[in-house]
């Protein structure tokens, strides 16, 4: 054999070799580029569903990286639309995803808790500017006096002056179980970074505290208060306890850096309930977030955004449960939360019509500062593209 040949192939596996040692799921995420063409084809939507749904379900399992998905939309006027794609139990699976089919909802958890709030709210059962020190009935005294000042409002709309950026999450430390729900008299030593209501810093601390709120208002356990209220025997929702449950979708871990399969025996479910804690189905959360919508009180949508706050960057003006989304200031906004856990995303995208779109995912994100603002670009121009807004 030439030498230059037999130079060229050592250089090759040994190119290849190193890649595979060096990036160990690189190749399975290279795979995906040729795979996911094949995913895109089995998405199977509802009749009448307008084309945009499966053009963005094209689009999230091209870029996103989850090979099993759902996305659901209940228009303005309450029809209800949705398609599946992938199947159940991984890439080239007997068992196609199905409507029911059991997601984790992650951090769009939130979304539900404040709804629940704000439930509690126009019931006049609560107040947005209750002190959650005076609810929890929390004597002090206060290793930070600033804590007395922490509202309803600050922890809707993540501005306790908590910043996750500057110290640890104390609800997603590894292998540590977190003070709250367990331990509400902890509050009372802890430290602010920010006077309350002064800065927007992602909280989920927050909503753990909010999940005690309402248990200090009915008097039950968050877990069976928000079954009962929201009748989750009647749908698929229901709290993740950590193991993956029969009819849960099976997750891809090959665009995570650390996380694995067994991620979930590393965190507290039980602790995370009210900020991460949910699963079901992307209809029957689409269907919650509708319903809340309803009627003449406040709404996730009427949380205020700070006079300065820039709307056209993502995750970055929350109101209550969810953040506003406005990159172009002559075209209504929608409002978003989204959700990550290993191997599993979620997307909720409500418009000003009060048309309601979810997306459930079972992948891990691919790689790039851009894959979820092109997501959303993509999922607002979907919606406005048919004139919904």
């Amino acid at each position: 054999m030439d030498l230059v040949v037999v130079v060229a192939l050592i250089a090759v596996i040994s190119g290849v070799a190193h890649f595979v040692i060096t990036n160990p799921l690189g190749p399975s995420r290279l795979l995906y580029i040729l795979q996911s063409p094949f995913i895109e084809r089995t998405t199977r939507c509802t009749e009448n569903a307008p084309e945009w749904m499966s053009d963005l379900q094209s689009y999230a399992t091209r870029n996103i990286g989850a090979p099993a998905s759902q996305l659901a939309y209940i228009t303005s006027q309450g029809n209800l639309h949705h398609c599946e794609t992938g199947w159940k139990d991984g890439i080239l699976g007997d068992l196609p995803v199905e409507p029911s089919s059991r997601f984790r909802f992650a951090s769009s958890t939130k979304t539900v808790t404040a709804i629940a709030i704000l439930d509690l709210v126009n019931q006049n059962k609560l107040s947005l500017d209750t002190s959650i020190v005076d609810l929890l009935a929390l004597p002090g005294p206060f290793k930070d006096p600033r804590i007395k000042d922490i509202t309803i409002r600050h922890l809707l709309s993540h501005k306790a002056g908590w910043d996750r950026k500057l110290a640890q999450d104390v609800m997603f430390m590894r292998n540590v179980k977190p003070w709250c729900p367990y331990k509400p008299e902890q509050l009372m030593q802890t430290s602010l970074m920010y006077e309350p209501g002064q800065t927007t810093a992602y909280s989920n601390l927050g909503y753990c505290l909010l999940g005690l709120a309402i248990e200090a208002v009915e008097n039950m356990p968050y877990r069976d208060f928000m079954a009962q209220r929201y009748e989750f025997d009647q749908s698929t929702l229901e709290f993740v306890t950590g193991p993956y449950q029969a009819d849960e979708v099976g997750y891809d871990f090959r665009f995570e850096e650390f996380y694995t399969r067994d991620y979930y025996q590393h965190f507290d479910f039980e602790a995370v309930a009210s900020s991460a804690g949910l699963s079901g189905s992307a209809s029957d959360l689409a269907a919650i977030v509708k319903t809340s919508l309803s009627g003449s009180g406040t709404t996730v949508l009427d949380g205020p955004v700070e006079p300065g706050c820039d709307v056209a960057i993502i995750q970055n003006c929350y109101g209550y449960g969810v953040y506003r989304y406005q990159p172009d200031a002559a075209i209504p906004p929608i409002y978003i939360h989204d959700g990550k856990f290993p191997g599993a995303v979620s997307a909720m995208f409500i418009t000003e019509n009060k048309d309601v779109v979810v997306w459930l995912g079972a992948g891990g994100r691919k790689h790039g500062d851009s894959v979820l603002p092109d997501f959303y670009q993509q999922a607002r121009d979907s919606l406005l593209s048919i004139g919904l807004q």
